[in-house]
């Protein structure tokens, strides 16, 4: 099983929107993908109708509910979601703090592990207890760039970041870095994207960005990934997540099954 972190140090650049729609494109590519929630206002379940029956990583850290409780089934199979559950405000900062080790999200990813392929964190925005602890228990990090020029003065904090956990001895990586809200009619939109991909290493930055889309805003709304906003035809955009996943996978040690080459039209 692979474990992989959304982590950003700004605010607004789409973590949420990356971990849930990934998730969902991932699960539908056939990889068991388990999506859990970490940041203690629940940006997940704000994104999602029906999940606020569990009472998900919250409760498991109070230990007043097992882990086939707190986890939701989907109508996807090979997607679950942990959602944060209902951390009182006065408790958010505890909440953070008892996640900050690393120990409680390490323990339920290993608890996890023979029943998916992935563990997806999403956290809240900064480096603080519960992002710190995603990045201590998982191997990966997939970073959400805004493309925009405030966005980009965050990457090198991120990047000094997990030098310093390394350096810890944590075992952890930064598997890519996804440009999202690209306006391609925007100048200064387009100038943060140029950098990125001239100044960033090749290998870190992926093909596939995310533009900026209202489409998002009725998915949130309707309380449903991208690819379920409508039964006959799936927004564009669910279509930029599906292509996000399949460039995403093997970043993260994801594989599938078989030949990936052309298939006869005649049996």
């Amino acid at each position: 099983m692979k474990t992989a972190v959304v982590a950003s140090q700004k605010g607004g650049v789409g973590k949420t929107t990356l971990a849930l729609n990934l998730a969902f494109s991932l699960a539908r590519a056939s990889f068991r993908v388990v999506l859990i929630d970490a940041d203690p206002q629940g940006a997940v379940g704000h994104s999602l109708q029906g999940v606020r029956q569990s009472a998900g990583l919250y409760g498991l850290l109070r230990e007043t509910t097992t882990i086939d409780e707190a986890l939701l089934r989907t109508r996807v199979n090979e997607l679950g979601i942990v959602p944060v559950g209902n951390v009182p405000p006065e408790r958010a900062h505890e909440f953070a703090n008892q996640l900050a080790d690393g120990a409680a999200l390490g323990d339920l990813c290993r608890r996890l592990e023979s029943a998916y392929d992935l563990v997806l964190i999403d956290t809240p925005s900064g480096f603080g207890g519960a992002t710190l602890g995603a990045l201590r228990a998982a191997k990966y990090v997939l970073s959400p760039l805004q493309a925009e020029p405030v966005a980009l003065k965050t990457l090198p904090q991120l990047l000094a970041l997990l030098g310093a956990l390394r350096a810890e001895g944590v075992d952890i990586e930064l598997a890519a870095i996804v440009l999202c809200m690209l306006q391609q009619r925007n100048a200064e939109s387009l100038a943060v994207a140029e950098e990125v991909w001239t100044r960033m290493p090749r290998e870190l930055v992926v093909e596939t960005t995310i533009p900026r889309d209202t489409t998002v805003l009725a998915a949130s709304a309707a309380g449903v990934p991208l690819g379920l906003l409508s039964r006959l035809r799936p927004p564009p955009l669910a279509l930029v997540f599906d292509q996000l996943a399949l460039e995403l996978a093997p970043r993260l040690g994801l594989t599938s099954e078989g030949d990936d080459g052309p298939v006869g039209l005649f049996a």
